[in-house]
C-alpha cells in the first residue's frame, strides 16, 4: 500500500488507527496489517515510526494520556494556584466539585474518550508497561487533587484513608462511562446528551458532598 502523505501525517494516522483498533480488540489480538491497513499505510511504517506493535501501543497510550491530562489541566492548575494562597474547606469543596464535574464531562460527555476509556480499562484490569505512561498524567495528579481536597473538607490525616476516599469518588465517574450500556437500558437514557451530562454531574457530586460531610462530622 503507498502513502504519499507526510511523515507526520502518517505517524498520526496509525496511532489513530492504534485507539480503534486495540480498543476493539486488545493488543493480543491486533495485528500490525490490521493497524497498517486501517491507517492506510504501508505496513513497513509501523516499524519504521515505532519499531514494533508494542512500540505503537505506548505511542497511542502515551496520545491517550496527553489528551485527557489536557482536559484536566485548567482544573489542576486552578488547584495549585489556590492551594499556593491557602485554602478553606468550603474552596476545597467547590474545587472538588468542579474536579468531579470535569470528570464527568470528559470521561462521558465526550464521544472521542469512549475508545481511551476502553483501553484504559484493559490497562487496569491487566496492566502492561504502557500504564506507566498514563497513570502519573492522568490517575496520579486527579488522586492526588482529590486527596487534598478530602483532607482539607473532612480533616481526616490519614493519607490512605484520603486516598481511598478519592478513588471511591473516581469510580463513581468512571462507572458511567465504563457501564454506560447499562445505564443506557436500567434508565433509559440516551447515552449521553448535554441532559444527561448534567444529572450524572449533580448525582455524582451530590453523593460525593453527602460522603464528606458524614466523614466531616466523623473526625470532629
Amino acid at each position: 500500500m503507498s502513502d504519499s502523505n507526510t511523515p507526520a501525517d502518517a505517524r498520526e494516522r496509525l496511532i489513530q488507527a492504534g485507539i480503534e483498533i486495540f480498543a476493539e480488540y486488545g493488543f493480543s489480538a491486533t495485528t500490525t496489517r490490521m493497524l497498517a491497513d486501517k491507517a492506510q499505510v504501508n505496513l513497513s511504517a509501523i516499524p519504521y515510526y515505532f519499531r514494533s506493535k508494542e512500540g505503537l501501543y505506548n505511542a497511542t497510550v502515551g496520545h491517550i494520556a496527553d489528551i485527557l491530562a489536557a482536559h484536566l489541566t485548567p482544573f489542576l492548575d486552578r488547584l495549585a494556584t489556590e492551594t499556593a494562597r491557602g485554602f478553606a474547606p468550603e474552596t476545597a469543596r467547590m474545587l472538588l466539585q468542579e474536579g468531579l464535574s470535569t470528570m464527568v464531562t470528559v470521561m462521558c460527555g465526550d464521544p472521542g474518550t469512549m475508545r481511551f476509556s476502553q483501553i484504559i480499562l484493559r490497562e487496569q484490569m491487566a496492566p502492561t508497561a504502557a500504564f506507566d505512561l498514563i497513570y502519573p498524567k492522568v490517575m496520579e495528579r486527579m488522586l492526588s487533587a482529590f486527596s487534598t481536597l478530602i483532607a482539607t473538607i473532612t480533616g481526616e490525616t490519614d493519607p490512605r484513608q484520603c486516598s481511598l476516599q478519592a478513588i471511591l469518588l473516581m469510580g463513581q465517574v468512571m462507572v458511567f462511562r465504563a457501564g454506560r450500556a447499562t445505564v443506557v437500558r436500567r434508565i433509559g437514557m440516551e447515552g449521553y446528551t448535554a441532559r444527561e451530562i448534567a444529572e450524572i454531574q449533580e448525582l455524582v457530586v451530590s453523593r460525593a458532598m453527602a460522603a464528606l460531610d458524614f466523614m466531616a462530622i466523623r473526625q470532629a
